[in-house]
């Protein structure tokens, strides 16, 4: 054997040499002799410097110091906290967790006393307040404090009590319980009938059913449905026996 053979690596079946290690240098477990893999991670999951796959290091800060939410001693890489406001106070657009810039106006020019930047009254130039008011208690879509219209509608077009301007509630029914149509919620106009005339009990304005009968059984003839008056006598004059009036009182 020659002296490069002494010193060349052998390898088993399997592909690993004496020490474990196959041909490009990695264990069984797909670890270098310095204990990463492939992608250069080492079993507990980070590379040389210390970071993980998502760029982290054990203590869950990235490169930069930034931990997951991007956040570094509590502030982001534009230097705004978790709610949004700087080392100052203000967040991106230069107002204060109240509201007012570093000169002390809202976003509308109001100071915390109402008193307008540009018109140096309780007014902006559109003539409304701080709270967003006219002079007459309306905001620029017309509705008070209690979001109600100089006419005494909400947005939904109803007034206090609940009805629009027709009178009618959210259901379709007046103050008195009818819709537009003069029924109420069980289909009854004002002097209890249904629209097809009949009340709760199903008789007409003359007391008679659908079937023409009243409540007594007989229709405006005074017929039963038989076809026999109240004396039990039909058109012909004949009872259910087949006789005539006279000759029942013959008899």
């Amino acid at each position: 054997m020659g002296l490069f053979d002494r010193f060349s690596r052998t390898f088993d079946k399997y592909g690993y040499d004496l020490d474990g290690y196959d041909k490009d240098g990695f264990d069984k477990k797909g670890y270098n002799k310095d204990g990463f893999d492939t992608d250069g991670f080492n079993k507990n999951g980070y590379d040389k410097k210390g970071f993980n796959k998502k760029g982290f290091n054990k203590h869950g800060f990235d490169k930069k110091g930034y931990d997951k939410n991007g956040f570094k001693e509590g502030y982001d890489e534009d230097g705004f906290d978790s709610r949004g406001y700087n080392r100052e106070g203000f967040n991106k657009n230069g107002y204060d967790k109240k509201g007012y810039d570093e000169e002390g106006y809202d976003n509308r020019g109001f100071s915390i006393d109402g008193i307008h930047i540009e018109t140096k009254s309780p007014f902006d130039k559109e003539g409304f307040n701080k709270k967003g008011y006219n002079k007459d208690g309306f905001n620029k879509n017309g509705f008070d404090k209690n979001g109600y219209n100089k006419d005494g509608f909400n947005k939904n077009g109803f007034d206090k009590n609940g009805y629009d301007s027709n009178g009618y509630d959210k259901q379709g029914y007046d103050k008195n319980g009818f819709n537009t149509e003069g029924f109420d919620e069980n289909g009854f106009d004002s002097k209890g009938y249904n629209e097809n005339g009949f009340d709760s009990n199903g008789y007409d304005l003359d007391g008679y059913d659908e079937n023409g009968f009243d409540s007594n059984g007989y229709d405006k003839q005074g017929y039963d449905h038989l076809g026999y008056d109240k004396e039990g006598y039909n058109q012909e004059g004949y009872n259910k026996f087949n006789k005539k009036k006279d000759e029942v009182s013959s008899e």
